[in-house]
């Protein structure tokens, strides 16, 4: 993909400024290669903050994305960063990790950011959800090893040896990993 003229968005709230250089896309070029499995799709963008209120940094986010972002009430302080040309979702989860902030996405798209000890509470009392795994071309029992240390607390996953499954008891998120991991 081609990227064109950039879009240039200057926020000021409580006298701070931050601004966006925000890429967007004019046309799609031939690429020699397509991207490789497990890389980003999303729009690539260029952005420079200095001290930005993570709310801020949030709402430009989900303006550029045309994504609606929810942030808890704990998510706070202020956000220096510099992207360049990236995919804004690799952008958005790397300022999120180095400030110590995780995003979950819903079933609806919704973007949910959260500190660890506001994801372990509301993981605390989350359903846990039972789902079963058939394993082909593996061992089930070494599966079992490599899925134990993503559980959390609550979990748990046992291993059917007749029919060569996992059995695994945990919340939607660590299910979710799961899944991906034994795609």
């Amino acid at each position: 993909m081609r990227l064109g003229r950039a879009l240039r968005i200057s926020t000021v709230i409580g006298g701070v400024c931050g601004t966006a250089a925000l890429a967007t896309p004019t046309g799609a070029v031939a690429q020699d290669s397509p991207p490789a499995s497990g890389q980003s799709q999303a729009r690539h963008m260029s952005v420079s903050w200095a001290g930005v209120p993570i709310g801020v940094v949030l709402r430009a986010f989900a303006v550029y994305a045309g994504v609606s972002i929810v942030a808890s009430s704990s998510v706070s302080g202020p956000v220096t960063a510099d992207i360049n040309d990236q995919p804004w979702d690799v952008a958005l989860r790397t300022i999120l990790s180095a400030y110590g902030f995780y995003a979950s996405e819903d079933e609806y798209g919704i973007i949910r950011v959260d500190t660890a000890g506001d994801l372990n509470d509301r993981e605390a009392v989350e359903p846990v959800v039972t789902r079963s795994y058939r394993i082909s071309y593996s061992r089930a029992a070494e599966i079992q090893t490599a899925i134990a240390p993503l559980l959390t607390t609550r979990g748990s996953v046992s291993v059917v040896e007749a029919s060569n499954t996992l059995i695994v008891s945990d919340v939607a998120r660590v299910q979710g990993t799961v899944a991906a991991l034994l795609r």
